[in-house]
């Protein structure tokens, strides 16, 4: 019966990435460790993932960065700053970044090639999902990885905010404006994140004594028109006034939001507040400028690179970091709820 890596390496007494740098016959693990494990990887019939016999056995120095498969792209305003973070810190460590194209539903695809055919030392991801295919993949090919985003395995490494306490936060300061009818406009369902701030918005409202009401709760895809789309969908809710408060769960469905409400005539924030969640740079532009939940977009991306550099270099274990987050611009987008 062939059994994974993972199992070799429990027997083995050694980490994944131990196991799969002796089996390629990585000049980093002692002699003595290479033999024992192939010893191992004899007895229990050990047989090689198809991508992982392909690694490469030496250094490549080169970081593979996966983006979100659309809708979302590289373009979006949070990535190009979270992007800044982890090269500035990848270079001044020597590295060089991959950044493969990534097509609507073949990530796995890419993801294979990259291992097999780019030979990198690592890989960095974002948006993880509650049931997530890459991860399996990515542990049995023993290549080191780390997401933006925290995941519900806690033997991946990952770099986050706080996604449900700044959802909760955005929500409280509304509360304490006087709003009782606050829609949230989610992200993309099927994200670790969208499930958090879902959450945070929850807890708030149970905190504020405020009954959950299914109506409130707007589907989106954390793009500009998401945002829009969940606003013009809803106006009839805002026209009866069971709406004065919108929270999108983050700042370019804020936006969208902002634009559709405008279109249909509404002042912000004197009929509806609008609070977003990143702290983008464009929202510091807009008029007003956005309230929103600021994330260190940019420290983000340095601390990602940093954990994936401490796997490549040390063979750590998994690292978990949760950054903070706070609102700011607190007096744009939103204001006191208007009597009705």
């Amino acid at each position: 019966m062939k059994i994974t890596m993972a199992e070799l390496a429990k027997k083995c007494g050694y980490s994944k990435a131990t196991v799969s740098r002796a089996l390629a016959d990585d000049p980093r693990v002692k002699p003595e460790t290479k033999a024992y494990i192939r010893e191992m990887a004899e007895k229990y019939n050990y047989q090689p993932h198809m991508v992982a016999s392909n690694l490469a056995r030496r250094r490549t120095k080169t970081i593979g960065l996966m983006f979100p498969k659309a809708p979302r792209t590289i373009a979006d305003p949070f990535f190009l700053e979270y992007l800044q973070g982890v090269s500035e810190t990848l270079f001044e460590s020597g590295y060089s970044l991959l950044i493969p194209q990534v097509q609507q539903q073949r990530v796995n695809d890419t993801l294979s090639q990259l291992i097999a055919h780019a030979r990198v030392d690592g890989i960095i991801l974002t948006e993880p999902r509650v049931e997530d295919e890459r991860i399996d993949l990515l542990k049995e090919s023993g290549v080191p990885f780390v997401f933006l985003g925290s995941t519900v395995c806690n033997e991946v490494s990952w770099v986050d905010g706080d996604n449900r306490g700044g959802a909760k936060a955005a929500v409280l300061t509304l509360g304490d404006l006087g709003h009782s009818r606050i829609a949230i406009i989610t992200g993309e369902a099927g994200l670790v994140s969208t499930n958090k701030r879902l959450l945070g918005y929850e807890q708030a409202l149970e905190e504020l004594q405020i009954e959950r009401d299914n109506r409130l709760i707007w589907p989106g895809d954390f793009t500009h028109l998401g945002g829009y789309a969940a606003v013009q969908e809803h106006l009839d809710l805002i026209a009866q006034g069971e709406v004065t408060a919108i929270f999108a769960s983050n700042d370019l469905m804020a936006i969208g939001a902002m634009q559709a409400l405008r279109e249909a005539g509404y002042e912000i924030p004197e009929q509806v507040s609008v609070m977003g969640f990143d702290g983008i740079e464009v929202g510091k532009y807009l008029s007003p400028p956005l309230t929103t939940v600021q994330q260190p977009v940019y420290r983000l991306g340095k601390e990602v690179a940093r954990v994936l550099l401490e796997l490549i270099e040390q063979d750590g274990g998994p690292m978990h970091l949760t950054l903070p987050v706070g609102v700011v611009n607190q007096n744009n987008t939103i204001g006191k709820c208007p009597e009705r």
